[in-house]
């Protein structure tokens, strides 16, 4: 599993910051993800919020009729998907999200991963399309939002080195932002409280090679895979990163206290 953190430009933002990934399905009904944004911008917390929004593709691009494809876990991506993909994501859900967070009193503001050239990537895979992994991270724009005590809410989207708008996974860009900017925790809210254990129960603390034995035996699979492997990349740069429930209020503040709080990761030593 790749623990190589993206290369970073521009000032790296204070490690007081907070990282949090939030799904996309936050802009239509999920509360809690949102209030928990408030409670910590409320309590002074830097933020940035970086959100996906895979289902809401596939359904307009159903209603454009448009055919969705996966390879490896991952959505091809031809130019007519890849449009909808950038509309969807960092128009509806990006400015929604801003929208409700604006209505909780948070200074919301929102992008996406192109503004500023903040995300960089490289193609992926010739058989995915416009997909890309993320290379570089320049944290500049980031910075500026959050020196002017602005939240960053972001969509992901990326630049190829031909200047080609790449769609990218969300939890691979939460993970490269919270490791170029140095954040002090990079936090996946879901609707579960951790990456569970074929027994049920929640893991307290993964590293590489743990993470990477229970990815062979099928443990981790599915949409937990990039965020397991987004945390390994953050921890290996020193974040604290975490996977935790959206209904538990009090895991950020657990977390940055250094205590306990869904599935941590370590960095391999």
């Amino acid at each position: 599993m790749p623990t190589t953190p993206p290369k970073g430009r521009g000032p790296a933002v204070a490690r007081e910051t907070v990282v949090l990934k939030v799904g996309g399905s936050v802009a239509r009904e999920d509360d809690a993800a949102l209030d928990l944004v408030a409670s910590l911008n409320d309590a002074g917390r830097p933020l940035v919020v970086v959100h996906g929004g895979g289902p809401l593709i596939g359904e307009w691009a159903s209603k454009l009729g448009l055919e969705t494809k996966f390879e490896q876990g991952l959505r091809v991506t031809d130019e007519p998907t890849r449009d909808v993909a950038l509309a969807v994501l960092a128009g509806l859900v990006n400015k929604t999200l801003v929208a409700r967070l604006i209505a909780r009193g948070v200074p919301a503001a929102g992008l996406s991963g192109v503004d500023g050239g903040m995300l960089r990537a490289e193609r992926e895979d010739a058989a995915l399309g416009l997909v890309g992994r993320v290379a570089m991270v320049d944290s500049s724009l980031l910075e500026e939002l959050l020196s002017a005590l602005r939240v960053p809410v972001v969509a992901p989207a990326a630049l190829d080195a031909d200047g080609a708008i790449l769609n990218v996974n969300g939890d691979a860009a939460a993970g490269a932002i919270a490791a170029a900017v140095a954040a002090r925790l990079l936090a996946f809210v879901t609707d579960v409280p951790g990456v569970r254990g074929k027994d049920g129960r929640v893991i307290a603390s993964l590293d590489r090679e743990r993470a990477k034995a229970l990815v062979d035996d099928g443990t981790i699979e599915g949409g937990m895979l990039p965020k397991v492997e987004a945390c390994l990349v953050a921890a290996q740069a020193g974040c604290r990163a975490a996977i935790v429930s959206a209904r538990d209020m009090d895991a950020v503040d657990a977390l940055l206290g250094g205590e306990q709080a869904g599935t941590v990761f370590e960095a391999a030593a």
